[in-house]
């Protein structure tokens, strides 16, 4: 068989009694195999006699009344002859008639075809259905180049030889058709034959050798030597799909008679051949033994568990040796995957290997090239920079992508398969092109596997669009990124597999609804991954993260928020290498449970946000050896107890916010040695004390957040800070007068909430000419009346105050108005927190205060 075939025939369709008859007919009758047809073919002046016993495949009726097709190769001149058997006078005028009519006949039938049908897919068997129709297989390797396309009927499918230039037509039988529906019109029945060329050329062919041998006998051994040669010349993808048409010394079909009695007198009345009661007992033998041995067998295994396992059949799979290449590709995955579940075809490791060994035409071509002498593979083109070029490294990736595939699509397919399973596309390939506004490298967003160019190749930089690549034909690969970011239907778990992608540096899952499961424990084995996000997903979908996660050396970012699933969690215990890359964790997804002290260890950790969860118990001590963290977020969860001390020790921080939670006990004093802090958040606490002096020290704090607490005493510290822009303290037990240098040393826009304390006196009299003094809200305060300056009317876009305190206002607190009263400002819309570590980027603009507000 041609290694150039793409596919052998489909798995064996559910055959009708009738065809299992005449199946069972042509086995009991010994049928030629290839090699009898070859050595046939080799001497072609044996007689009927000399050849081996094969008959045509007798028509017979089953219990339904329908009739079984020989698929028997005739030729055009036997095409009117299985109606009617003709003296060799009258056979030899018959056969001038049919010329003419068959080459009719073809032309009807291209022109039937081309109105009519569908095509199969190249390179596979069609099937016999119950309804017959033609269909144009316009890519078809028998098409001559500028002829019309070859006609083809369900059936059989023949693939041309090396020596074959002409347009051929394919035969089939529909053992389900009544038999007033089979016609000599071809309406069931098509007479099946491999044209050398143009039917004009046989006719000029065939009036040449009537004129060299005279007459009819001329014609039929010409006929018999036309007829071997197009059987030597063709291939077919079924051994029972071209039979040889056996023909006496004198020319004649061996399927039939010469003379017009006897057993013509059979064919016009119907009669069933001699050896049809042989077939008959036969079958029932079959029958009887298909019946008889199953229920042998089920009582051994009546109380055993169901066999899932299932061989892999030639018809189903790509040519080649298919148990081979099934073997082959298990001691390749073996090492990833249990065998048990790559023998079990019901589940996604089954599946896989299985469209491994079957299907993907890329695979298949790696494991039938093994090495016989080191038993390797054949190499990629290129490969991976870190997975290397090895051919076993493709099949491991490609399976571990058909896993994942198969995985998360046990309940119904995804919207888009993104090109995955693709047999004749590079797994870089599996992807479709988006086009959105909120991707981190513009609007362009390939969704699926793609793959990064390894820029060591490069001569010059280039964009990130140019930077992807299809495959490794020409540029070995940098790295692959598993981009998901969409709503795609994915269902189900993500496999244990998924943890042996190798090449793999980010992965990217977004709004995917019926996600289920944990993160597999294996991802600790990506080595190369950099980055990985999990937003938006479903209920189901969470659990405790892998330890293992955190002792990945590349591993970078990790990004989990908005999920609805409730029991994610952080693993109690991780070892934590020194060599650990982590810079950035995001986890703001009702993850419960404590802080565990392990995550100081995370010496590269520059930003962990932790907002927004159910976090319980208190801040480990051990928080204040993340020596390189910059951006540290506890908001929103159940924490308790004290600050601990340990906080004054982080040199790097910027962005300390511990609010909405239910600290209790004293600003430590430490914290004033926090020389690089900008913004610092204890609001909504149950914290009790004075703003320590050492504060006073935060030279480059903007933001200070102290609001909803039971703090006491002056504010005379903040004067020192010369950078304060927005303070928020209010709801609290402050007392005493504002300082008059407060904001002196700031040309950005001021926001002060100072709300609900117990201010006295003045209000400073640097507020009288500020400009930028855009928000003061100073309600349910105890200042001295018309205090309000009219400058501070006119500079500010927000300004509430009581009512005896500001002429000016237009809206004041007379104590009635709890609207008005009790209006403040949302820190977290105010400062941005929404947008994490980039808060600064989404400060709120001081036109936009009002709608920041919370009543």
């Amino acid at each position: 068989m041609s290694s150039n075939d793409d596919k052998q025939p489909d798995a064996t369709p559910e055959v009708a009694p009738a065809e299992a008859a005449a199946e069972a007919a042509a086995v009991c009758n010994n049928n030629p195999t290839r090699e009898g047809r070859a050595k046939q073919t080799n001497g072609q002046s044996e007689t009927v006699e000399d050849a081996p016993a094969v008959k045509d495949a007798p028509k017979s009726e089953d219990v339904h009344g329908k009739e079984a097709g020989s698929g028997q190769l005739k030729t055009p001149e036997d095409e009117h002859g299985n109606s009617k058997v003709a003296s060799e006078e009258s056979a030899h005028q018959n056969k001038e008639e049919a010329t003419d009519v068959n080459a009719h006949e073809h032309e009807n039938m291209k022109q039937h075809n081309n109105e009519e049908a569908t095509s199969p897919q190249e390179g596979t068997a069609a099937e016999i259905p119950n309804e017959i129709t033609f269909a144009a297989h316009e890519d078809s390797a028998i098409a001559d180049d500028g002829d019309e396309r070859s006609i083809v009927a369900p059936g059989f499918m023949f693939i041309a030889g090396p020596d074959y230039t002409g347009t051929g037509i394919f035969t089939g039988y529909d053992s389900n058709a009544e038999e007033d529906n089979i016609d000599d019109e071809g309406g069931i029945i098509f007479e099946g034959f491999l044209p050398e060329d143009d039917p004009s050329r046989r006719r000029r062919q065939r009036n040449s050798s009537r004129a060299e041998s005279g007459g009819a006998r001329g014609v039929r051994r010409s006929t018999r030597e036309r007829v071997q040669r197009l059987i030597d010349n063709a291939i077919t993808l079924d051994d029972s799909a071209v039979t040889p048409i056996l023909m006496d010394e004198e020319g004649n079909n061996g399927s039939r008679r010469s003379d017009s009695s006897g057993d013509d007198e059979v064919v016009k009345s119907g009669n069933p051949p001699w050896f049809l009661p042989l077939v008959v007992l036969v079958l029932a033998a079959c029958v009887i033994l298909a019946i008889a041995l199953p229920l042998s067998l089920r009582g051994e295994s009546e109380n055993e568990a169901p066999d899932t396992t299932a061989s892999l059949s030639d018809a189903d799979c790509l040519l080649g040796e298919v148990d081979v290449r099934f073997e082959l590709a298990k001691s390749i995955l073996s090492s990833i995957t249990s065998p048990d579940l790559l023998e079990d075809e019901s589940t996604p490791q089954g599946k896989a290997i299985r469209w491994i060994v079957c299907d993907d035409s890329i695979s298949v071509q790696l494991l039938e090239n093994q090495d016989p002498v080191s038993g390797n593979l054949p190499k990629q083109k290129h490969g991976f920079r870190l997975g290397g070029d090895a051919g076993e490294a493709q099949v491991i990736r490609r399976y571990i992508l058909a896993v994942f595939s198969y995985s998360t699509s046990q309940v119904s397919p995804w919207n888009d398969s993104l090109n995955f399973l693709s047999a004749d596309l590079h797994e870089c390939n599996w992807h479709r092109n988006y086009t959105r506004g909120n991707f981190p490298f513009g609007d362009f967003d390939p969704v699926g596997v793609f793959c990064i160019i390894d820029k060591g190749e490069l001569s010059s930089p280039i964009s990130f669009t140019e930077q992807i690549l299809l495959n490794d034909e020409i540029y070995p690969l940098r790295y692959l990124e598993l981009n998901l970011r969409i709503d795609n239907n994915l269902n189900g778990p993500l496999p244990l597999e998924i943890g042996h992608l190798m090449d793999c540096k980010a992965i990217g899952l977004e709004n995917n609804l019926r996600l289920t499961g944990p993160l597999p424990q294996t991802m600790g084995n990506m080595t190369s991954l950099f980055s990985m996000a999990l937003i938006l997903n479903g209920p189901d979908f969470g659990g405790e993260l892998p330890s293992s996660l955190f002792q990945l050396k590349n591993l970078a970012y990790i990004t989990i928020l908005g999920n609805l699933g409730k029991n994610w969690s952080l693993p109690t215990n991780a070892q934590v290498g020194d060599d650990t890359q982590l810079e950035q964790i995001v986890l703001k997804n009702n993850f419960s449970g404590e802080i565990p002290p392990w995550l100081a260890k995370l010496k590269q950790l520059q930003t962990l946000d932790l907002s927004m969860n159910n976090f319980q118990g208190a801040i480990p001590e051990a928080i204040g050896d993340l020596s390189s963290v910059k951006y540290l977020n506890l908001l929103g969860n159940n924490l308790t107890g004290a600050l601990p001390s340990s906080l004054g020790k982080l040199p790097a921080i910027e962005v300390l916010i511990l609010g909405n939670n239910a600290l209790q006990g004293e600003l430590p004093a430490s914290i004033g040695n926090l020389r690089t802090l900008q913004l610092l958040d204890v609001g909504s606490n149950e914290m009790v004390s004075t703003i320590p002096s050492s504060f006073a020290n935060l030279e480059s704090l903007k933001y200070l957040v102290l609001e909803s607490n039971r703090f006491n005493g002056t504010v005379d510290v903040l004067e020192s800070m010369k950078n304060l822009t927005v303070l928020l303290i209010r709801s609290n037990s402050f007392s005493g007068a504002l300082p008059d240098g407060l904001f002196s040393g700031t040309s950005d826009n001021v926001v002060v909430d100072i709300g609900d304390n117990k201010f006295t006196d003045e209000l400073p009299t640097s507020f009288a000419n500020m400009s930028n003094l855009v928000s003061l809200f100073g309600a349910k305060n105890s200042f001295a009346d018309n205090v309000t300056q009219s400058s501070v009317c006119d500079n500010s876009t927000l300004l509430v105050m009581d009512c005896d305190a500001c002429e000016c206002c237009e809206v004041c607190c007379d104590g009635e108005d709890d609207g008005v009263c009790d209006f403040q400002l949302d820190v977290r819309i105010v400062l941005g927190y929404d947008c994490g570590s980039w808060f600064q980027h989404c400060l709120q603009g001081a036109d936009d205060f009002a709608e920041a507000g919370v009543y």
